[in-house]
């Protein structure tokens, strides 16, 4: 952004900006990479931590299924039996959004916020402090971007 004070130049520099304020509404590029790193942390890293990296811990399993899932399943952790539900985030983005959703269907009954009474709420989809500060960052870069064009 360049603010000229010149007698001639206010009539360009209210050009300027009304230019900024028109690239303000597209905020794709952040949304982008904001959807994209989500979907990675919430598939990566809140399985390898069982939900630490969003700053939530999961219930561990019961004892006897922790030892029927480790016959059947051998080295997989909590909410990983087969993979499926680790692997079926999706995201999608706009000037002005960016959604991630899962499309297991079973994903709900993890993340819902119902009461309970067999399965134990295992969040997977949250924003950790660390996750808001990479957001904001983004953000913060994009608006630098495009006040310097």
């Amino acid at each position: 952004m360049r603010l000229t004070f010149e007698i001639e130049g206010v009539v360009e520099m209210d050009r300027r900006l009304r230019g900024i304020q028109e690239e303000m509404l597209d905020w794709r590029p952040a949304f982008s990479e904001t959807a994209k790193y989500m979907q990675k942390v919430f598939a990566n890293d809140v399985f390898a931590t069982e939900g630490r990296a969003i700053g939530v811990r999961w219930t561990p399993l019961s004892r006897a299924y922790a030892e029927r899932k480790a016959g059947k399943y051998p080295g997989k952790g909590i909410l990983e039996a087969t993979g499926t539900m680790r692997d079926s985030f999706e995201t999608a983005y706009a000037a002005n959004y960016a959604a991630i959703w899962n499309t297991a269907y079973y994903f709900k009954y993890h993340q819902s916020r119902q009461p309970r009474s067999k399965i134990p709420r295992r969040t997977m989809m949250k924003l950790g402090n660390t996750q808001k500060q990479v957001i904001q960052k983004k953000f913060h870069e994009e608006m630098i971007k495009k006040t310097r064009q």
